[in-house]
């Protein structure tokens, strides 16, 4: 079974790659400052690192909570660019990935407390 913390980051992070790579097309259409070698490369990076971090923590990789901290500061900058251009689908999406990646970053920073809430769960209301 796959603790739900960790699935939630992956959908959001596959979600994030997915998006940025509609905005790259949809961006590169509507032309202008959309369509901005920096902007362009903004979200080609942050495509990138949302599937390869998806890839590591899926596959368990010692690696993949250092690059899921890299990956939600990607992120995030990705969201306040694009709403700076009004591309709120693309932002909203980007900043539901960096905001799932730092729940799991907390998650493996205090494990205890992870597990203090899991009991939390089975005590009567």
């Amino acid at each position: 079974m796959t603790d739900p913390i960790l699935q939630n980051a992956l959908n959001h992070l596959l979600g994030g790659h997915r998006r940025c790579e509609h905005q790259i097309r949809e961006s590169l259409d509507r032309g202008g400052e959309h369509a901005t070698a920096h902007h362009i490369q903004t979200l080609t990076d942050c495509s990138d690192l949302c599937r390869v971090a998806a890839d590591l923590l899926d596959r368990r990789s010692e690696w993949g909570p250092s690059l899921c901290e890299v990956t939600a500061r990607v992120c995030t900058d990705t969201a306040e660019r694009c709403e700076r251009l009004g591309e709120t689908a693309c932002a909203t999406v980007c900043r539901a990935a960096a905001d799932a990646c730092t729940v799991y970053i907390e998650q493996i920073r205090h494990p205890a407390e992870k597990e203090l809430l899991r009991d939390d769960e089975w005590l009567p209301s």
